[in-house]
């Protein structure tokens, strides 16, 4: 595993994150699986763990506290409070009951799930500012914040994070909001950086494509998909050569890159915790990187600095 600083903090993280999400209770009779796993990522050096209030209603938070017992001085634990509840009190009400359901008396990175139309973003950096102060958090993100919601608040040194959506194959915060995060050394903990499992090399046809989430996702639009299929391919043939797997290829190419810190990767068994971690501990040969980079870069051309891979924004 490979280790690194959350931004300007002091806090220390692996540079793989467990993403939470599959915990969030769809099915409670896996939760006994996804304790395992979650034990397994421990095993493997994971210590960055991001979860929100949002996932389940709060069963993602519950099963990490559980598994957390005992073991919180080991972890760095990032949840998040839903956008619809971004003023002063209902940000207050939200991470006590995180807190509880976390089993913790703090949260490490306290974030933002998306932008809302109201209240003014300032009003919840304050709120968050001053729990950060009281001790309950102690670094201070947004998710899903794009150009328009940069420019608007306008202070980037007021926040420690940034988790935005960034893969191979969606590169939108590179125009502007990534050399942002750069210049005020933020953070950056990209989500689906496997673009919901089409870089792992498993779908080949959109007859294959899980009527789920991924009907949301941009990637997986007729046209776009068959692109993002020749780009997938290449990442297949990369890993052969090299020796690793489509995942780990894609996470390098990742954690490679300027800037990124840690990508939030899923995982709902031991051996897919073993592949995700298998992108640590190496790096791309340049060469390689370079041709991904320019091979992927057609699939973002005409992509403005305020999309977002999903067809939905609170704000747009």
């Amino acid at each position: 595993m490979e280790y690194t600083k959350l931004g300007n903090t002091d806090i220390t993280v692996s540079r793989i994150c467990y993403g939470s999400w599959r915990l969030a209770g769809w099915d409670t009779k896996l939760d006994q699986g996804f304790l395992d796993t979650v034990s397994k990522a421990l095993d493997y050096g994971v210590t960055f763990f991001d979860t929100a209030e949002a996932y389940g209603d709060g069963h993602a938070e519950h099963l990490l506290g559980r598994v957390f017992k005992g073991k919180r001085q080991d972890v760095v634990i990032a949840t998040k409070f839903p956008f619809q509840k971004s003023s002063p009190d209902q940000i207050r009400k939200s991470v006590e009951r995180s807190l509880r359901r976390l089993q913790t008396d703090y949260i490490d990175l306290y974030q933002q799930h998306w932008p809302p139309k109201k209240p003014p973003l300032h009003d919840a950096i304050e709120t968050l500012q001053d729990l950060k102060r009281e001790g309950k958090i102690r670094a201070i993100g947004v998710s899903n914040w794009m150009e328009p919601e940069w420019e608007e608040f306008g202070e980037p040194k007021e926040i420690d994070s940034l988790q935005p959506c960034y893969s191979l194959l969606w590169r939108s915060i590179e125009s502007s909001v990534l050399p942002l995060c750069q210049e005020h050394n933020l953070a950056v903990i990209p989500y689906s950086p496997l673009c919901q499992g089409l870089l792992t090399g498993k779908f080949t046809s959109l007859k294959n494509v899980p009527l789920d989430v991924r009907q949301k996702n941009r990637i997986f639009a007729p046209g776009t998909f068959e692109k993002a299929l020749g780009v997938v391919a290449r990442v297949v043939d990369i890993a052969n050569e090299l020796k690793k797997t489509p995942s780990q290829v894609a996470l390098r190419w990742l954690l490679d890159h300027p800037g990124i810190t840690a990508p939030i990767v899923g995982a709902s068994s031991p051996s897919q915790i073993e592949d995700n971690c298998g992108a640590c501990g190496w790096s791309l040969p340049e060469e390689m990187r370079l041709e991904l980079s320019e091979l992927s870069a057609p699939l973002s051309e005409g992509l403005n600095p305020h999309d977002t891979l999903w067809d939905w924004h609170p704000r747009r």
